[in-house]
């Protein structure tokens, strides 16, 4: 597909999100996305081969994760299982004032994180090539995160790690394709708020489960 193919794409999703972005923003999209699919043809970085698909189930999808946090705030962001990078990188392009950290365990994924990082100039995104029960257990890491993403782990199993690292007010947010169940023991968490929204080109509903300490 070409470039100003990729660009609609990218144009028509953002519409269905309602996010205005500008055209120095949808050229990073669109590097971001090119990288993807080269990188994807020798790494497993995700199992979406159609660029419809990558641009709604990955980029849309991350991109409306930055709803749920101001954007003229600056807070500080964990995405658990970042795999490509998202919805990290996402929410890292379109909230330069947010920063952001990348928890990725794979080497070669986190070999790709660092080179799409460095290609789209991202100052406010860093990598850690950690598993979440080592990392919530190092020092520097205690009381830090504003905001914890979990868009490809299981929530029960993210949860079990998150309390120490979790800020005052932090909240964690998954990425999920129907409502927690409220009666859900949700292991010392509780729902705050869920956000549904559709994706484009007929993907479907997803909705943002948002839960903090009960």
């Amino acid at each position: 597909m070409k470039t100003e193919q990729l660009e609609e794409l990218f144009r028509n999703g953002l519409t269905a999100i309602e996010m205005a972005c500008d055209q120095t923003t949808i050229d990073k999209f669109v590097l971001y996305l090119q990288e993807v699919m080269k990188w994807n043809e020798k790494t497993n970085l995700t199992g979406h081969k159609k660029e419809e698909e990558m641009v709604g189930n990955l980029f849309i999808d991350s991109l409306a994760c930055a709803r749920v946090f101001s954007p003229d705030t600056s807070s500080s962001i964990l995405d658990i299982g970042s795999g490509a990078g998202f919805p990290g990188i996402p929410i890292g392009i379109v909230s330069p004032r947010q920063g952001v950290t990348l928890l990725e365990p794979n080497l070669k994924k986190v070999a790709f994180l660092h080179h799409i990082i460095g290609s789209l100039g991202l100052k406010n995104v860093r990598v850690e090539p950690c598993r979440i029960e080592e990392f919530s257990k190092k020092p520097e890491f205690q009381e830090k995160f504003d905001w914890v993403f979990m868009k490809a782990l299981r929530f029960d199993v993210g949860l079990a790690y998150v309390t120490p690292i979790l800020s005052e007010s932090g909240k964690c947010v998954f990425c999920r394709t129907e409502p927690l169940l409220s009666d859900l023991a949700l292991k010392g968490f509780s729902v705050v708020n869920e956000i549904p929204y559709e994706l484009p080109f007929g993907l479907g509903t997803r909705i943002l489960s948002i839960v903090g300490p009960a």
